[in-house]
């Protein structure tokens, strides 16, 4: 038996000599991989006995060309931090998505929801930097683009978390995740607070645009505070779609079968034909029902007027009049949020009534 070693370095941009951060750092398939911090830095423990003369460290990143050396060849530091130079990648725009749009554009809702039932996926103690808990967004097929990404947290642990937001292509190994779709060099972060109930994305700024079904994943990055991870967000009923999830940079994916993490985007679908009698989709071939939530907004008996009422997953917003009513547009699954000046914010999640009044509290 051979003690395991600690490898480590420093990540760096060949031109600039600037740190890269977030960097996958792993052996490909063998469930070794971690990923460099913000200043670029990385430990890895690896006992190069344990592996064959094929076996190689990969480095890679958005915005740059793999970089692989064999296990092999690898050398042990004790006092520094060897230098790994990555070369940066042209970003090539894409002229196929700008002659292919269509004349019109339509908003849909695409992806999964979950409408109170007690499911979930999770982050626990076996996960490790770089470990991915990614869903197939099933789509109808033609030119979209990705436009934000709404999540909702069951609990989280840690102080926060830093994740980062993956766009596949269903092109890898018997259809698992595969080709990155986000080709614009740069990564998409987020931070997951302690107390946070949801999670907005925009996606916006990064032009991603998809023709078919994609996969999308969230990545563990830094954990802050607490040394371990305890992340539960929600998941949704689907017999139609799978999950996948690996535990640790560049480890193979599991693939968990009729199962949807509730990961529910907004996206500009570009059409030849004008919308009609359009309703947004949730779940390819399941027609979303909309309708009118009306309540009132009331601190202390009282009605709250100019209160902020806000849907978090279509982003549709309204303010409560003298009285503390309001009217504001959802449906079943969908998160909103209240708001008011000098009060907590209230999150509910609306089921099936449709008549919803809310008690804030004072900070």
């Amino acid at each position: 038996m051979y003690a395991q070693q600690d490898y480590k370095g420093r990540v760096l941009d060949a031109k600039t000599k600037e740190s890269v951060p977030y960097v996958n750092i792993g052996i490909v398939n063998r469930g070794v991989g971690t990923v460099s911090d913000e200043e670029g830095l990385f430990h890895l423990e690896l006992n190069k006995e344990e592996y064959s003369l094929r076996d190689s460290l990969q480095f890679s990143s958005i915005g740059y060309k793999t970089f692989k050396q064999a296990v092999k060849d690898l050398q042990f530091a004790y006092d520094e931090y060897p230098e790994i130079v990555l070369q940066p990648e042209i970003v090539k725009l894409n002229e196929i998505v700008v002659t292919n749009k269509g004349a019109y554009e339509i908003q849909e809702i695409i992806g999964y929801q979950n409408t109170g039932e007690k499911i979930y996926g999770y982050w626990k103690d076996n996960i490790a930097l770089g470990g991915e808990l990614a869903t197939k967004i099933k789509v109808k097929k033609g030119l979209r683009k990705l436009e934000d990404l709404v999540f909702e947290v069951a609990s989280n642990a840690s102080d926060s978390l830093l994740v980062r937001i993956n766009i596949y292509d269903e092109d890898g190994f018997k259809s698992f995740p595969g080709t990155n779709l986000n080709t614009s060099g740069k990564s998409i972060f987020h931070t997951i607070g302690k107390n946070a109930r949801v999670s907005k994305v925009d996606l916006s700024p990064y032009d991603i645009y998809v023709k078919n079904d994609f996969i999308l994943s969230l990545e563990l990055l830094k954990i802050y505070g607490a040394k371990k991870v305890s992340l539960v967000l929600m998941a949704a009923p689907n017999k139609y779609t799978h999950s996948y999830r690996k535990y640790a940079s560049l480890a193979a994916w599991e693939k968990l079968e009729k199962s949807a993490m509730a990961y529910q985007l907004n996206s500009t679908y570009y059409s030849d034909k004008p919308a009609r009698n359009f309703k947004a989709l949730v779940a390819k071939g399941k027609k979303a029902t909309n309708l009118n939530i009306s309540g009132f907004v009331f601190f202390a008996g009282r009605g709250v007027s100019g209160a902020t009422i806000t849907n978090e997953m279509n982003g549709e917003s309204t303010v409560a009049n003298t009285q503390g009513r309001y009217v504001l547009k959802a449906q079943k699954g969908d998160l909103v949020t209240f708001k008011a000046a000098d009060m907590k914010t209230k999150l509910i999640k609306i089921l099936d009534r449709t008549r919803v009044n809310v008690n804030l509290e004072s900070e």
